[in-house]
């Protein structure tokens, strides 16, 4: 009886050895790191399977609007987001000695551009000697994600963080905005660091493409608003109007090389940023060039001075946006430099001013 059941307990064995499927593989999940995302966004998406052996499992990649910029045959891949708003889906194909399955993953294409700084991953690049580092802060109840970025320089008064938009076709109109702020140690006054100088302000920065089809001889490559989040040792003083100001819209003509600022000064209580006191800074250019500026949800500026400038120099090439960038003070002497809040990143260009 030993003998039969030990013989019995073999044959089993061996039937389900032999009826195992051979190269079955299981897709656990499809994983984008979210669900909504902005024009033009590349996008890692990765798959995790089950599978009797991993080596031998292919991996075939597909989508149904925007476009796949990496090689096939991987377990991870790039998805380019299409420039028009919309759901588009994505999904892989995966498969083992025979057997395959395939998963699906929608993709809702939303803002022209934002970052919320949730993930690991974020689009916002520093400028050489800056220090980035995503943190999380408890809101409401809820874990939210911001980024905290300082200067480290040495030898420099001022650095930045910024996002290339890499557009060619990103014109006019045009709006940007941000949750901003100071978390410690901000200057009272201008900051030496060496031979380096800047005013204890805090700015946005576009700098600007040459229209493809250009006519004109002049032209803007550069569009500042810059404030002064504290009084400090006292507000800077218009020249013209003997009038403290804690806010400038500036820009930059350039005419064959040689450039001249235009500059727009304006006092604004908003403007005034306490320690850890965070706001919502937005600059819209309007399809008619008007320039307007919010803090906080309320509207501080307003201004037809770009359209004066068009005006005046019969200008005829549209304005063409290349960079974003949040420009930070340092410390003096390049010591204690101050800690900032960024957060909340958007742009859009469809004509609707942001708050």
């Amino acid at each position: 009886m030993k003998y039969f059941n030990t013989l019995g307990i073999i044959l089993l064995a061996f039937i389900f050895t032999n009826c195992k499927d051979e190269g079955s593989v299981t897709i656990d999940s499809l994983s984008t790191g979210g669900d909504e995302f902005y024009t033009n966004q590349l996008v890692k998406l990765w798959m995790v399977v089950d599978a009797d052996d991993l080596m031998d499992v292919t991996y075939e990649w597909g989508c149904e609007g925007g476009s796949l910029v990496q090689p096939q045959g991987l377990d991870e891949m790039t998805w380019k987001a299409p420039s028009t708003t919309g759901t588009y889906r994505v999904f892989c194909k995966v498969s083992s000695g025979g057997k395959s399955e395939i998963r699906y993953h929608d993709m809702y294409v939303s803002s022209f551009f934002f970052e919320k700084f949730e993930n690991s991953i974020y689009s916002f690049k520093g400028q050489s000697s800056t220090k980035l580092s995503l943190k999380s802060e408890t809101v409401d109840g809820k874990t939210n994600g911001y980024l905290e970025a300082y200067v480290r320089s040495t030898g420099s008064s001022n650095r930045y963080i910024y996002y290339n938009f890499g557009d060619p076709e990103l014109k006019v109109p045009f709006s940007c905005m941000a949750k901003v702020g100071w978390k410690s140690d901000f200057p009272t006054d201008t900051v030496t660091v060496k031979s380096s100088v800047y005013a204890n302000k805090m700015a946005y920065r576009l700098t600007l493409n040459r229209a493809p089809e250009y006519v004109d001889e002049k032209y803007i490559d550069d569009i500042r608003f810059e404030w002064f989040p504290v009084e400090g040792n006292g507000y800077p003083v218009d020249v013209e109007t003997g009038q403290a100001f804690n806010g400038t819209l500036t820009f930059e003509e350039n005419n064959m090389g040689s450039k001249t600022w235009y500059s727009v000064n304006f006092f604004a209580p908003e403007l005034a940023f306490a320690k850890g006191e965070y706001k919502n800074v937005a600059v819209n250019m309007e399809e008619d060039y008007t320039i307007s500026v919010f803090v906080g949800n309320a509207k501080v500026l307003e201004t037809d001075a770009l359209i004066n400038w068009r005006t005046d120099n019969a200008a005829q090439d549209e304005v063409y946006i290349k960079e974003w960038r949040f420009v930070m003070v340092n410390g003096n002497g390049g010591n204690k430099a101050p800690k900032f809040y960024f957060d909340n990143a958007y742009a859009t260009n469809d004509g609707t001013a942001l708050p």
